[in-house]
């Protein structure tokens, strides 16, 4: 039982249950207590889809896959899978808002956000965050 649950750097990333454990592209998630009737469940929301255009379907599955994902949440163990979760769930609200045309405000930050590090100067690996202000 699979189905994808959202997309990184343009890539499905696909949630397979394999003996109760969840993986993700083939790789073991320490995330508790999926059923396979949870899984059946939404793979059978992401066909059920209402009719309309392709793009507002896609809109509703992510909407769905985000649903699903923060139902997760609760039972990831770990800063690295809950991070990850947080990541696809991020893309996923992005997509919809997209699609919503509701984006400008969060392109704007997003934008802000990413010229601010390019002017990133210094070399190391900044777990920081970047957030501080790095003159070139």
């Amino acid at each position: 039982m699979s189905f994808i649950i959202g997309y990184l750097n343009g890539e499905p990333q696909e949630l397979t249950l394999i003996n109760g454990m969840v993986h993700i592209n083939n790789q073991i998630q320490p995330i508790k207590n999926v059923t396979e009737e949870e899984i059946r469940l939404m793979e059978q929301a992401l066909e059920d889809v209402p009719e309309g255009d392709e793009e507002g379907r896609e809109a509703f599955r992510n909407a769905k896959r985000i649903e699903f994902l923060v139902s997760l949440l609760s039972r990831t163990f770990g800063d690295e899978a809950t991070d990850f979760l947080e990541q696809l769930i991020g893309n996923l609200h992005y997509r919809v808002l997209e699609y919503l045309g509701e984006t400008d405000d969060l392109d704007d930050y997003v934008e802000e956000r990413i010229v601010r590090k390019s002017r990133h100067s210094h070399d190391h690996d900044c777990s920081c965050g970047c957030d501080h202000h790095h003159e070139d």
